[in-house]
């Protein structure tokens, strides 16, 4: 044991040693624009891990913005270049936005450009390996939408009143700088001044709202880390309603032509989805909670960290869906983005849980239904959910409505009690961090003692419609039926 010790001793001594050799020499480290994500190979960023963000808006009724986005980072090139721990030299932010006017490092102008996504920073001084430092961008201009690889669009996008930027999973750079990957979470702080009439929601605490003059200026603080896919704004003529939800503290926002029965009635849909979601999951991994219903172009529901967004009032299950998503994806988040049924499959199942523990039809028989409803082509089946095979297949109907049905082939395989205690200790265990489904499979393997289940991993990787001995033919009636309902939280352009 002594020389192993001694070993790995005097291993960290020669690295430091070839470290300081080569900061002596002038040798440095810029970090590479992607973290080596296969599905977005230029997002994210290496070199640094970003400790918090500080993003001050303002916005007019043209729709121009001005933005300063306050970045506090450390050095971080251990990852990044042999040997580890080289002084960072320059680094790169992904940024999709208007022109910017302004960018400094640690109180100085730095040199930079622009190419696509990237941001490309010089360092004015080398910043060693460890070291706090702070980034500014400014900018002003239009902010734009983002065109994904399916075709859909999102991002900063216009609405009857304002406007609303919604950021998965490569849309938040539109309208902030930022490390644009869920392995590097944050805090975050937002300070929006609008036009007096409008309001503007974002995540996390409502800590200030003040008018002065034809202005109104509103805070909001994000002490929980949070990828920064998950950043909300939306700017609007509003209702507001904060109180308690399930015992929680909550802030929830309608349009005002939408009315105040619509504002009351997010706020209870929002404590029936905390106080069962709890039961299955175990305790709200985040300090508020909240929701927004904001009537939009854009079509579709998101888990924005704290607060879900809406496009219309919702109903309990797409509620059920978007709350149980701070659990399971802005919690506990995927390290890749090729795993997101980690997220859709789980948020989809509790949905079909919920119906289940409220009387409605059973998981059990959801199952069988929707497999005699759907034929070998239908959407359902292919691609498999843990392999879409591309970021044009994130959002499938498969990765949702089959993510969900193998979680029921694990149900039916390892049985309810090791299948519950799987997933709260998957949402507990996880809290804060990034997972695989390889991570999955381990956690299984703990609970049950068992090697992975057969005919779950076919479930989640096999081709084409999985077989299923007992389940039986189809008849005409549920051939008819449709399997799915939840097309207000697909991103695709047929949403």
């Amino acid at each position: 044991m002594r020389l192993k010790i001694a070993r790995t001793a005097g291993l960290a001594a020669a690295v430091a040693g070839i470290t300081a050799a080569a900061a002596v020499a002038g040798i440095t480290f810029f970090g590479a624009g992607g973290v080596g994500d296969p599905y977005y190979p230029k997002m994210g960023n290496t070199g640094y891990d970003v400790q918090s963000y500080d993003v001050d808006l303002r916005y007019q009724s043209s729709g121009k913005v001005k933005s300063t986005t306050t970045i506090d980072a450390v050095a971080d090139t251990d990852d990044g270049a042999p040997p580890p721990g080289l002084p960072l030299a320059g680094f790169n932010l992904d940024f999709r936005g208007p022109e910017v006017t302004e960018l400094t490092v640690n109180g100085v102008d730095a040199d930079f450009s622009r190419n696509g996504q990237e941001l490309d920073i010089e360092a004015p001084s080398v910043i060693p390996d460890g070291t706090p430092f702070e980034t500014v961008v400014r900018y002003k201009g239009k902010p734009k939408q983002v065109k994904n690889p399916d075709g859909s669009k999102d991002g900063w996008t216009k609405t009857g009143d304002g406007a609303v930027a919604l950021g998965e999973p490569q849309q938040t750079p539109s309208w902030i700088p930022v490390n644009d990957h869920p392995t590097d979470k944050a805090t975050w702080h937002f300070r929006f001044v609008t036009p007096r009439d409008l309001m503007s929601i974002s995540n996390g605490e409502l800590v200030l709202s003040e008018v002065e003059g034809r202005r109104r200026t509103m805070e909001w603080d994000q002490p929980d880390p949070m990828a920064s896919y998950l950043a909300l704004a939306a700017i609007g003529e509003f209702r507001i309603d904060e109180g308690e939800a399930s015992g929680i503290p909550y802030v929830g926002a309608v349009d005002r032509d939408l009315g105040k029965a619509a504002l009351n009635q997010l706020r209870e849909k929002t404590a029936v989805a905390h106080e069962f979601l709890a039961t299955v999951a175990g305790p709200y991994p985040f300090t508020s909670t909240g929701g927004i219903a904001d009537p939009s172009a854009l079509g579709f529901a998101m888990e924005t960290q704290n607060r879900s967004y809406y496009p219309n009032p919702p109903n309990q299950q797409l509620v059920i869906h978007e709350v149980a998503h701070q659990w399971f994806g802005d919690s506990v988040s995927v390290d890749r983005w090729k795993e997101i049924w980690l997220n859709e499959g789980f948020a989809t199942y509790m949905e079909w849980l919920y119906e289940e523990e409220t009387g409605g039809e059973t998981v059990a028989d959801r199952f069988v239904r929707i497999y005699n409803a759907n034929g070998p082509s239908a959407p359902t089946w292919d691609p498999p959910p843990a392999d879409p095979g591309g970021p044009a297949n994130l959002f499938s109907w498969s990765v949702y409505d089959r993510g969900a049905l193998a979680l029921q082939v694990l149900r039916a395989e390892i049985g309810d009690d090791d299948f519950f205690e799987v997933l709260e200790t998957w949402a507990q265990d996880n809290e804060g961090g990034n997972v695989s489904t390889e991570d999955l499979y381990a956690l299984i393997e703990e609970v049950t003692g068992e090697e992975e289940p057969d005919a779950f991993d076919d479930w989640l990787y096999e081709d084409g419609k999985p077989s299923c001995p007992a389940c039986r033919d189809a008849s005409s009636s549920q051939a008819r039926q449709s399997s799915s309902s939840h097309s207000t939280y697909r991103r695709g352009p047929s949403a």
